[in-house]
């Protein structure tokens, strides 16, 4: 009932332009989402939720008194404050110091919603701030620092969140395109990071080398590594494509030396999941003999890739 009810006002706040309305909607969720973590049983949940109760209700109540003096017209910095707040909310560089305390502490659902639903009142909030050329450096010290930090990271929720901060940025620049262009990248970014949750809740791995631990067959394996590959944007795979729409505009409107910037740190992203995979598959896997996998299966993959190409070049 709380996924339900953060989910649906969420998607409710988009259609508000009411500051305060859409302040409150927020607080409402932030609340619902307390509950999710509350309720579930990972270890830690106690210490996590508290952190991440104290920051965001101290960083909200700023938020309301500015957003108050921009209503009233009562100040000059409230733009540049609410920024920042809004920052904190979504766990952009510098202020993501909570993102990555509560991760790696949370059940997969509550990560899910930390990731996704979470991040749409904020993000509307900062459409309405937004503008590029102030926002700049923002956007790309935040995707450097998640792709320099989520290297090597034994925690599988921190390394998400790290290519989280990532994906943040290309929701920015997609929503200076359009509206319903971002939502056609938020709700792709949704669909690839619940298949890959739902594959690692499936079998309750938190870490990297519980990979040792679980009794995976490959194929199960292998769809871990294309989901996670789907995810960072590697060809030819779902994510690839949103973000290749993206790269194709900028790349039009001048922004050449931005987006070839935003694709070396794509590949930083990348290698996240090359690296999960390399432990799944060979370091912590007690057999590797390619022969034991299912061929129909096997085809049944090949066909995806194949058919993933062939909507690529449709679309380019």
């Amino acid at each position: 009932m709380l996924i339900y009810f953060i989910s649906w006002f969420s998607v409710m706040s988009w259609t508000i332009n009411n500051w305060l309305m859409i302040w409150y909607l927020m607080e409402v969720c932030f609340v619902m989402f307390v509950g999710v973590c509350v309720s579930g049983k990972g270890y830690s949940t106690s210490e996590s939720t508290m952190g991440y109760y104290l920051v965001q209700v101290i960083f909200s109540l700023v938020m309301l008194t500015f957003i108050l003096f921009y209503m009233f017209n009562l100040g000059y910095m409230y733009s540049f404050v609410l920024t920042l707040g809004l920052m904190v909310k979504m766990g952009l560089f510098p202020f993501h110091f909570w993102l990555i305390l509560i991760c790696g502490k949370l059940e997969w659902t509550s990560f899910l919603i930390l990731s996704t639903l979470m991040k749409l009142i904020p993000l509307i909030l900062l459409y309405y701030l937004f503008c590029m050329s102030s926002f700049l450096f923002v956007i790309i010290s935040s995707a450097i620092f998640g792709s320099l930090m989520g290297l090597n990271n034994s925690n599988i929720q921190k390394m998400m969140g790290y290519s989280s901060m990532v994906n943040i940025c290309w929701f920015i620049y997609s929503m200076s395109i359009s509206l319903s262009f971002f939502l056609m990248y938020f709700v792709s970014y949704v669909v690839m990071l619940c298949w890959l949750i739902n594959v690692l809740m499936e079998y309750n791995i938190f870490y990297v080398n519980q990979f040792k631990f679980s009794f995976l067959n490959l194929s199960t394996k292998i769809m871990i590594f294309i989901y996670g590959l789907s995810i960072s944007g590697f060809p030819p795979f779902l994510g690839f494509l949103i973000k290749w729409l993206v790269i194709n505009y900028f790349w039009y409107v001048g922004f050449k030396f931005l987006m070839s910037l935003m694709i070396l740190i794509s590949v930083l992203a990348v290698y996240f999941y090359l690296q999960l995979f390399f432990f799944a598959m060979l370091v912590f896997s007690s057999w590797v003999k390619w022969y034991t996998i299912n061929f129909i299966k096997f085809g049944l993959l090949t066909f995806l890739f194949l058919l993933s190409y062939l909507i690529l070049f449709i679309f380019y």
